[in-house]
């Protein structure tokens, strides 16, 4: 598709890889800060240029979305070994409390409510089981709310993208596609020939 654009193909890949790296970069400063206002200045930047980089702004989103999904898994996965271990290791079953289809709100839950819910499941737990379980899930709720924040960020700027990748198509096509009346045209001058 590269080899399509109009110019030299070795600057346009050159830039092109220079923007798309400057774009990941702010992403991941996005993540680190939790504020993604410079990732979608870059985005706003790139959409006011006449014409839109649309080929860039495509492999932002893809790479956008991959990482959504690395995310996602590594979500669920966080939430999943805490179940596990306790499932494994001490016959407890914590789905009641978190199960997998509230996994956004699983950052929300008090390591407090955790802990009585397991009491409750296995009242003989010895206090040096409980004080690990204890630093296990609190690990997990703080980085499940980290996950969280991220995949919001990551979510929102992608669905940006998308939306304006949508309405710049939607665009393009409409000023590219013939005018209604140029269709009664050339079908009538058809039919006289």
């Amino acid at each position: 598709m590269l080899d399509h654009v109009p110019g030299d193909p070795l600057l346009f890949r050159g830039e092109f890889n220079t923007l798309r790296q400057e774009a990941m970069q702010l992403f991941e400063e996005s993540l680190s800060s939790g504020n993604e206002a410079a990732l979608v200045a870059f985005i706003e930047r790139q959409l006011a240029q006449n014409p839109p980089p649309l080929y860039l702004l495509h492999q932002i989103a893809d790479e956008l979305e991959t990482h959504l999904l690395a995310l996602r898994e590594h979500h669920f996965d966080v939430r999943e070994r805490v179940v596990a271990t306790l499932r494994e290791h001490y016959s407890i079953d914590l789905t009641p409390l978190t199960p997998t289809d509230r996994l956004d709100a699983y950052h929300r839950l008090q390591i407090d409510e955790i802990m009585a819910y397991i009491r409750q499941q296995d009242p003989t737990l010895e206090a040096e089981d409980a004080a690990l379980l204890r630093q296990l899930v609190a690990a997990s709720l703080e980085m499940a709310a980290h996950l969280h924040r991220d995949i919001a960020i990551t979510d929102r700027v992608y669905t940006m993208i998308m939306d304006w990748l949508e309405g710049l198509s939607a665009t393009l096509i409409r000023q590219l596609w013939p005018p209604h009346n140029a269709f009664l045209y050339e079908s009538e001058h058809t039919t006289r020939h």
